[in-house]
């Protein structure tokens, strides 16, 4: 059987166009806003810190911040390096309360429990993680009969702090420093009725943090 020229022809064509709109998908610029400037103390972003920059559409995250003016006035939720893409999601219209980028949400303390990295789960505690404390009696401080109790369910850890009282950064495994931070405490948000008790727990007892799954 002998195919038409034509065929031959139409199938030319349509791989032409094929490959040509392939190629113009590909080679698609976006314009998106991206730091151009590190900024590692919370403060509202001005015209200084962003810049735009054009990338392949196909690279660009679907909540990348596109013009200037969304972003102008805003306070990036976390501390941001040059060059790193500006997200819907990583700016907000409040100044953080910590540099983890936490806010105290209304009716809500923050109180910092003593606690070391095996008490909180080893080490795997990080800020917007949810937590339940349990305090541990301590023996001779604790009234006789106190047992271990479930103090607060659920609350948000809204900063890790080190020994030096800055926020606790994990060491490299890859530096040689031999001096390094640990943790020595949690700051956790709690309704304002549980001040009372947790701090009469802090002179009394150990904590142990639970970890809560994804809900």
């Amino acid at each position: 059987m002998i195919v038409p020229r034509r065929v031959f022809f139409s199938l030319a064509i349509a791989a032409g166009c094929l490959s040509g709109a392939l190629y113009y998908s590909g080679t698609q610029r976006a314009e998106i806003v991206v730091m151009a400037r590190d900024m590692d103390v919370p403060r509202p972003i001005g015209s200084d810190d962003v810049e735009l920059r054009a990338l392949s559409a196909d690279l660009v995250p679907d909540d990348a911040v596109r013009s200037l003016a969304e972003v102008i006035g805003l306070v990036p939720r976390t501390p941001m390096l040059r060059g790193q893409l500006v997200l819907t999601r990583s700016v907000t219209d409040e100044l953080a309360d910590f540099r983890s980028g936490q806010v105290i949400a209304s009716g809500f303390r923050a109180v910092a429990i003593p606690v070391t990295a095996v008490s909180a789960v080893g080490g795997a505690v990080v800020p917007g993680s949810r937590v339940d404390v349990l305090a541990v009696p301590i023996v001779g401080r604790a009234p006789a009969g106190r047992s271990a109790e479930v103090l607060v369910t659920g609350a948000i850890v809204l900063d890790v702090r080190g020994e030096s009282g800055a926020a606790y950064v994990a060491r490299d495994a890859k530096s040689s420093a031999v001096a390094f931070d640990r943790i020595a405490s949690v700051v956790i948000a709690i309704p304002l009725l549980d001040e009372a008790r947790l701090a009469d727990r802090v002179a009394t007892s150990t904590f142990v943090l639970a970890l809560l799954g994804a809900r």
